[in-house]
C-alpha cells in the first residue's frame, strides 16, 4: 500500500515501532534445544520450552513441579552454582550430562547458561552432537598460526569468509562493515556458485537497527539454523512471580522475530549465523552466514566459528594499529629540520612549501593552508585566501581549539559559503598558540556508485488493525551516484593533524618572535616551554629528546660510553579515553609519567616520545642495565593505582648503543622491541631483536 495514503504522523510513529520492537523477549525459542528458567538462587523452576520432554524424557508438568536437581542432574547443577558465585552478567558455556534418559540412552548437553534481569537465571540446553572436539580445537589453533603469517586485512577477511565456509558449509559467507551511519557494506566474501554474490553492495541501516546491534553488543552470535521453523513457547509464557517476559538477550535460543523472518524468507535465506565482530569495543561489523536451505549447526562448531572471528579480529587490529604507527612516524619525521640550510627561522609559507608535499601525500589531501591572522599560506587545491581567512574566522568563534573540526561534506555545514568548487572535505586544527591559527587540510569530491543490495524501502501496512513497516521485499541490485562527499578523514588522521599542529606552533611561534622584538621575553619563554617540554606531563617533549639523543651518540662515539634507549606505551590506552573520557586519558598520562620520573636515575631522562608513547635516555647504562631499569618501570606502571580508572601497565622495548649508530636507527630497534612485547600479551619487557644477553 503506498505510503501516500498515511501521514507523515504515522508512518513516523510506524517507524517509531518498528525500532524499538522487543526482540529480545519473544516469549519463544527456536527448536533446536530447550530452555529452563530458574529463579535467582536456582532452587525453583520458574518457566520452561514447551519442547522440555524431547530433550530431557520428562514432561513439561512434571518439570515446573521437579526440584532442579531432579531434573537437571547433581553434575550440571554443581556447576551451575559456581558459575553463579562469579557475580556477573555475562553467559557461561558448559558441558554436562543432564539427569535421565532420553529415548532410552543417556545424552550429553551443550550448556548455556545465564542471568536474566534480578531474579532469574536461564538455562538453555542443545545437544552435544560434535563428535570430535579435539579436531575443531586443533583447527582453531592452525587458525590461530595462519593469521599470524597475514600482513593484509583485505587477506584476512577474505581467508576468514573461505575457513567459515569451509566449516560451516553455508552457501555464503560474508564480512559485513557498518559506516559511519551504520549502514554495512560486504567488504569480504566467499559462497557457491548457486548463491547470489553481494560483494561490493550495501544494506540499508534499518536491516540492522538499533536495538539488534545492542543485542550483539551483549552477545556476539545469532544462530538460525531453520529460518522458517515454528517457535517452541514458554511455559507459563510469564514468571509466576512478574508480568514481564523472559529477558533472553545473552541466549543462544531467543526465538526469530516474526519480522525477520519474512526478512529471511523474502531474501531467500533458509539459515543464518551471524557473529559480532568488536574493534576497541564498538561493533565493526558481522560475519554473516548464509544458508539457502535450513541447516543445523552444532553448538560446538558455533563456538569454534565465534574464536576464529575473534582471532581474526585481534590480527586485524595488530594490522590497523602498524598501518596509523607508520603513518605517525612519517609525519614525525616530516619535522626533524627545524631551519633552513642558512640556519634561519622558516615562516609559514616557507615551511608549507618545504614540508606541505610531504603532508598532503602521507594525509591524503589535495590541500593544505596554514590561516594566520588574515593571511593565509598554502599549497595544493585550495579556496581563495579570502574563503580561507572566513572558515578560519568561523571556526575561532564556534570551534574548540584542542580538537579537530572535520566534515567530508562541507556544503551541509556552516562553511558552505565559503566552499569552492569539489572540495568537499576539511580537517582543521587551531595551532596551541596565544593567537589563533588554523591548519586546513582539504579533500576533493569522491564520486563513486554505491550498489545496494536492493533499493531501501519503508513500507507499511496495516496488520492486526494497526499500521506497521514490513521487511523489505527485494534484493535486487540498485545503485545510488555519490557525490558531494570526499573520503572520510580517519581517527588516526584527526590524530596526526593534531601532532602536526604542535609541530607548526613551534616553529610558527619561533618566526613570530624573529618578527615581533617588542614581544621577545614572552616569546621566548612561550617557545622555549613549546620546544623542550610537553605542556601536558611536564616531561621533555620529542624535540628535545632529539636533542639529548644527538648529544648522547656524540660522547659515546667520542668516549665509547654505553647508553640505552628505553621506549614504552601504555597498554589499551584508548580504553581509558573511550570508557572515561579524554580528560581521564590525561589524567593517566601525567599520573604515569610523575610517577615513574621518580623510579629514574638523576642520569637518566624521560620524555614524551608521542601520544602514549614515552622514551627513557638512560646514560652511563648498557643493554643489561637497561633491561633491569625497564623491569622496574614496567613494575611501578603495575603498581599504580588510579582508582576508579583502575590500573594500567606498559610495554617497554630496550636497545642499547652500538657504534655507528644514528638516532633513528636506535630509536627504530626499540620501536620494534616494544611492538614485539605488545604483540606477546602486554605488559612485558623485550630486548631488541638482534642482541646477545650474556647468562
Amino acid at each position: 500500500m503506498p505510503n501516500t495514503h498515511y501521514s507523515d504522523a504515522e508512518i513516523a510513529a510506524a517507524l517509531e515501532a518498528c525500532a524499538s520492537e522487543p526482540v529480545h523477549i519473544p516469549g519463544a525459542i527456536q527448536p533446536m534445544g530447550c530452555l529452563v528458567s530458574l529463579d535467582a538462587d536456582m532452587g525453583r523452576i520458574r518457566q520452561v520450552s514447551a519442547n522440555i520432554e524431547d530433550y530431557l524424557g520428562i514432561s513439561v508438568t512434571d518439570v515446573l513441579v521437579g526440584h532442579p536437581r531432579e531434573i537437571l542432574g547433581d553434575e550440571l547443577m554443581d556447576l551451575l552454582e559456581t558459575e553463579l558465585v562469579k557475580q556477573d552478567n555475562s553467559a557461561s558455556v558448559l558441558t554436562a550430562t543432564a539427569q535421565g534418559d532420553v529415548e532410552g540412552k543417556r545424552r550429553r548437553y551443550h550448556v548455556v547458561a545465564y542471568p536474566s534481569g534480578d531474579d532469574a537465571f536461564v538455562v538453555e540446553l542443545e545437544y552435544q552432537m560434535c563428535p570430535d572436539g579435539h579436531r575443531l580445537l586443533d583447527q582453531v589453533n592452525d587458525w590461530l598460526v595462519e593469521v599470524g603469517k597475514i600482513d593484509d586485512i583485505d587477506t584476512l577477511l577474505d581467508t576468514l569468509t573461505r575457513r567459515i565456509q569451509e566449516w560451516a558449509g553455508h552457501e555464503r559467507v560474508m564480512v559485513y562493515r557498518f559506516d559511519e551511519n551504520w549502514n554495512g557494506r560486504v567488504i569480504a566474501e566467499t559462497r557457491l556458485p548457486v548463491a547470489e554474490s553481494y560483494l561490493d553492495h550495501y544494506f540499508p541501516a534499518s536491516d540492522i537497527p538499533a536495538q539488534v546491534r545492542r543485542l550483539y553488543d551483549m552477545n556476539r552470535v545469532r544462530s538460525i539454523p531453520d529460518a522458517l521453523a515454528p517457535a517452541v513457547p514458554l511455559v507459563p509464557p510469564c514468571s509466576p512471580e512478574e508480568r514481564a517476559p523472559l529477558d533472553m538477550s545473552r541466549g543462544v535460543l531467543r526465538a526469530v522475530a516474526p519480522i525477520h523472518q519474512e526478512y529471511l524468507t523474502n531474501m531467500g535465506v533458509g539459515a543464518s549465523l551471524s557473529i559480532a565482530m568488536h574493534e576497541q569495543g564498538k561493533l565493526w561489523g558481522l560475519l554473516a552466514c548464509h544458508g539457502l536451505e535450513p541447516r543445523p549447526l552444532e553448538a560446538d562448531l558455533r563456538d569454534a566459528l565465534c574464536a576464529l572471528v575473534q582471532i581474526a579480529m585481534q590480527r586485524l587490529m595488530v594490522l590497523r594499529t602498524r598501518a596509523d604507527t607508520r603513518l605517525l612516524h612519517g609525519i614525525h619525521d616530516s619535522n626533524e629540520i627545524l631551519s633552513d640550510e642558512s640556519g634561519r627561522l622558516l615562516g609559514p609559507e616557507s615551511l608549507i612549501q618545504a614540508h606541505g608535499g610531504q603532508w598532503l601525500e602521507l594525509l591524503e589531501a589535495s590541500g593544505i593552508a596554514l590561516v594566520t591572522g588574515n593571511k593565509s599560506s598554502g599549497l595544493g587545491a585550495l579556496p581563495t585566501e579570502e574563503n580561507l581567512v572566513a572558515m578560519a574566522d568561523w571556526l575561532s568563534r564556534h570551534q574548540r581549539h584542542d580538537t579537530p573540526w572535520h566534515t567530508q561534506t562541507l556544503a551541509k555545514t556552516a562553511l558552505a559559503p565559503w566552499q569552492e568548487g569539489d572540495l568537499c572535505g576539511l580537517l582543521a586544527m587551531a595551532l596551541p598558540t596565544e593567537t589563533t591559527h588554523w591548519l586546513m587540510l582539504f579533500r576533493r569530491e569522491h564520486r563513486y556508485s554505491r550498489r545496494w543490495a536492493g533499493e531501501p524501502e519503508d513500507t507499511p501496512m496495516v496488520r492486526n488493525g494497526q499500521l506497521v513497516m514490513t521487511p523489505r521485499r527485494s534484493f535486487t541490485q540498485w545503485q545510488e551516484e555519490v557525490r558531494g562527499r570526499s573520503r572520510v578523514w580517519r581517527a588516526i588522521e584527526c590524530r596526526s593533524i593534531g601532532d602536526l599542529a604542535k609541530n607548526l606552533a613551534v616553529l610558527t611561534a619561533s618566526h613570530e618572535i624573529s618578527q615581533l622584538n617588542e614581544k621577545l621575553h614572552q616569546a621566548n619563554r612561550q617557545l622555549k616551554n613549546m620546544a623542550y617540554n610537553d605542556g601536558l606531563t611536564g616531561t621533555w617533549n620529542r624535540y628535545r629528546m632529539e636533542q639529548a639523543l644527538d648529544a648522547e651518540l656524540n660522547d659515546a662515539e667520542r668516549h665509547d660510553r654505553p647508553f640505552s634507549v628505553l621506549l614504552f606505551d601504555i597498554d589499551h590506552f584508548k580504553h581509558f579515553n573511550d570508557t572515561y573520557g579524554h580528560e581521564a586519558g590525561d589524567q593517566v598520562l601525567m599520573t604515569l609519567s610523575s610517577v615513574l620520573q621518580n623510579i629514574l636515575r638523576p642520569t637518566d631522562n624521560l620524555g614524551r616520545w608521542g601520544g602514549e608513547e614515552f622514551l627513557v635516555l638512560a646514560s652511563d647504562c648498557d643493554l643489561i642495565g637497561g633491561l633491569h631499569l625497564a623491569e622496574r618501570l614496567r613494575q611501578s606502571a603495575e603498581a599504580l593505582d588510579l582508582g576508579k580508572l583502575g590500573g594500567v601497565t606498559i610495554s617497554i622495548g630496550v636497545a642499547s648503543w652500538r657504534r655507528g649508530n644514528s638516532r633513528k636507527s636506535l630509536v627504530a630497534r626499540a620501536d620494534q622491541a616494544m611492538y614485539e612485547a605488545k604483540e606477546e600479551g602486554r605488559n612485558q619487557v623485550k630486548a631488541e631483536a638482534s642482541s646477545t644477553i650474556p647468562p
